[in-house]
């Protein structure tokens, strides 16, 4: 496989800057024999939608990504499928919200649901051997991720690679997150799901990336770039580098590098555009790195392991003066250790009372059981008032 990185600038979201840059993109992989052949094929196109806001989050994909992805694979003779599978909201009412249903529709893509799921056996994989997967993900002949350069809480950078988990339909990401609670176990699972999908290209979106509190609450960062790759993990190696990630300190990114069909040494990694070093950005709001504890787990007694967890480890922290009470991170937890309880007495006095809540909703709040927490930061993804923060100690 080819690990020709295409990037090509996009200053904005304007259909016709879009439609030039990702067709250049694609066009010098094609010339450069790195481009799939999707002639009378069904392309599934996987955009990012974790939660269902609206575009200028910078949490999704945006719209106009889709459709020029729609445009220039229908030009190559594909049938073209969209779908995805957020974590909590139903995935039309999400993609509505997003506007990726009408870009869909409008430019006559079939919009797949992705509740209907198949076993796919996965012989390659270290951890996993079978998937539960979107039957959609499964029956199409060619994959191709569309992600929404962000970081990420738990993974520290989401790209083209950890986008396709979203190919594991609603509620049942959650029993990954319990399986494999640690970075470096996650990121391995990751790995065993791209050979299982076996995605053939990958369109990124760093028009508008995601910096600080990714993947769900962080602020939106203009790159103004656009990048393509049939190597999905040669995309992401790339894209980290420019938010000034050490690829290699990625879980997902590390442990691929040494298994599949992908890069397999960085200095293979080729780029069709402006050299890397030149797209650096350096004051890039980065997911602070922290080592798994998940070896000391099995070392010390419990106690001890849970006070060494909440010193190394942030924990997330519910803000009750923020907070919805929608209850949506209590749906997701995979650990089951979130759950309604009464409002403590005085809170108001302190914080001021969540402005539009009944008084039903503002006389509780959202306890959390820190000693069975994984730490797995889903509730701070879903949150869709930016309730949660994450701290030490």
């Amino acid at each position: 496989m080819s690990s020709i990185v295409s990037i090509r600038a996009c200053a904005s979201y304007d259909p016709a800057l879009v439609s030039e840059a990702v067709a250049s993109a694609l066009g010098a992989l094609e010339a450069a024999f790195a481009f799939p052949n999707v002639k009378g094929k069904i392309v599934l196109l996987k955009p990012n939608m974790l939660i269902a806001v609206d575009k200028e989050r910078a949490v999704s994909t945006h719209p106009e990504i889709l459709r020029a992805a729609i445009r220039e694979f229908k030009k190559r003779g594909a049938e073209v499928w969209v779908g995805e599978s957020p974590a909590v909201h139903g995935s039309l009412f999400a993609a509505k919200k997003c506007g990726l249903l009408p870009v869909s529709e409008a430019e006559g893509a079939r919009w797949v649901d992705f509740t209907e799921t198949v076993m796919v056996e996965n012989p390659q994989g270290v951890l996993v051997k079978r998937f539960e997967l979107a039957k959609a993900a499964v029956d199409a002949d060619v994959v191709v991720s569309l992600p929404k350069l962000k970081t990420h809480q738990l993974m520290y950078f989401t790209g083209a690679m950890k986008n396709l988990f979203g190919c594991v339909s609603g509620l049942q990401k959650a029993a990954y997150h319990f399986r494999y609670p640690e970075r470096k176990d996650f990121g391995t699972m990751i790995t065993d799901l791209c050979l299982a999908l076996k995605p053939a290209f990958s369109l990124m979106d760093a028009v508008v990336a995601m910096e600080g509190k990714g993947p769900g609450n962080g602020d939106p960062r203009k790159l103004g770039l656009i990048m393509a790759s049939s190597d999905i993990l040669a995309l992401d190696w790339a894209a980290s580098s420019i938010i000034g990630y050490n690829p290699a300190h990625i879980p997902n990114q590390a442990d691929a590098l040494t298994r599949g069909p992908w890069l397999r040494d960085p200095s293979d990694l080729t780029i069709d555009g402006p050299a890397l070093k030149d797209l650096a950005v350096h004051d890039f709001k980065r997911v602070h790195e922290v080592g798994d504890v998940g070896i000391v787990r099995k070392l010390l007694p419990p106690l001890v392991y849970r006070y060494i967890q909440n010193i190394l480890t942030p924990r997330p922290l519910f803000r009750d003066d923020r907070c919805l009470r929608c209850g949506e991170c209590i749906t997701l937890c995979p650990a089951k250790v979130l759950s309604f309880v009464p409002a403590r007495a005085g809170t108001w006095g302190r914080q001021g009372s969540p402005a539009g809540l009944s008084a039903e909703k503002a006389a509780k709040r959202v306890s959390i059981d820190y000693g069975a927490c994984l730490r797995c930061y889903c509730c701070h993804e879903v949150c869709p008032a930016d309730a949660i923060t994450l701290r030490r100690g």
